[in-house]
C-alpha cells in the first residue's frame, strides 16, 4: 500500500514541478484555515497568486509565517498556497492526520523554495515525519542532475517542534554561490532554513 501511495506521489509532483499547478477555493468556517486576498477580505477565497497579487492566511499558522517572512525578508520566495487536496498528493498528508497546516511554495516551473508546517495531531506526529521524510526523497532524485536545486533539497530541513512538524527548503538565489561549490550553495541554504526553524520554535515554544 505504502508503495502505491509513494508511486502517486512520485507522479503528482514531476507534474507539478514541470509547471502544472491548479487552482481550489478553500470554504472558509470557523474551523478551518482560510486564505484571502490582502487588502480585500470580502473576495472569494483562494489558494493560488495570480501574478502581482498579495495574500493574507487568516488562522492561527498566519503568526510563524510572518515571523519567518520578517526574519528573511525578500529571501522568502515560497508565493503560492496548497489546498488540503494538493498537499495530500504531493505528500501523501491528509486532512485526518493534522489539526492545522500551512504549506507553501515557489510557483514557477524552476523554482523550489517550500515551507510546510503541519500541526500534527498526537497519534500522527510520527507519521507526518515520515511522509515528509519520503517527499524530501522523491524531490532529491527528480532534481539530482540539478545543481542548485539538488543543493537547497539537500539543505532543507525537517524538524518537530512539539506538536508542529516543519519541512523549510529556503535559500532564494544561490546562483552567486554556484562558482564556488556544492559545499558553499548547501551551507548557505542550511542557514536561512536554520533562521527561519529558529524563530518558528520561539513562536510556538512561547504560545
Amino acid at each position: 500500500m505504502k508503495k502505491s501511495v509513494l508511486f502517486f506521489i512520485i507522479m503528482s509532483v514531476s507534474v507539478i514541478f514541470t509547471g502544472c499547478t491548479k487552482k481550489n477555493n478553500i470554504d472558509r468556517d470557523e474551523n478551518s484555515q482560510a486564505y484571502s486576498r490582502e487588502g480585500n477580505l470580502e473576495d472569494e477565497a483562494v489558494n493560488t497568486l495570480q501574478a502581482g497579487s498579495k495574500y493574507k492566511i487568516i488562522g492561527p499558522m498566519d503568526d510563524l509565517k510572518d515571523a519567518v517572512v520578517e526574519i528573511i525578508g525578500e529571501n522568502y520566495w515560497p508565493d503560492t498556497l496548497l489546498s488540503a487536496e494538493e498537499l495530500a498528493e504531493r505528500t501523501g498528508i491528509s486532512e485526518n492526520m493534522y489539526d492545522d497546516y500551512l504549506a507553501e511554495y515557489q510557483h514557477t516551473e524552476a523554482g523550489i523554495d517550500m515551507m510546510i508546517l503541519i500541526k500534527a495531531k498526537e497519534n500522527e506526529i510520527e507519521n507526518v515525519e515520515n511522509y515528509l521524510s519520503e517527499y524530501r526523497k522523491i524531490l532529491l532524485k527528480i532534481y539530482e542532475q540539478q545543481k542548485q536545486n539538488e543543493a537547497k533539497i539537500s539543505a532543507s530541513r525537517i524538524e518537530t517542534i512539539g506538536n508542529y512538524v516543519c519541512y523549510v527548503q529556503l535559500g532564494a538565489d544561490i546562483t552567486p554561490f554556484e562558482q564556488e561549490g556544492t559545499e558553499k550553495m548547501k551551507a548557505y541554504c542550511l542557514h536561512e532554513n536554520e533562521r527561519a526553524l529558529d524563530i518558528i520554535e520561539k513562536r510556538i515554544l512561547d504560545n
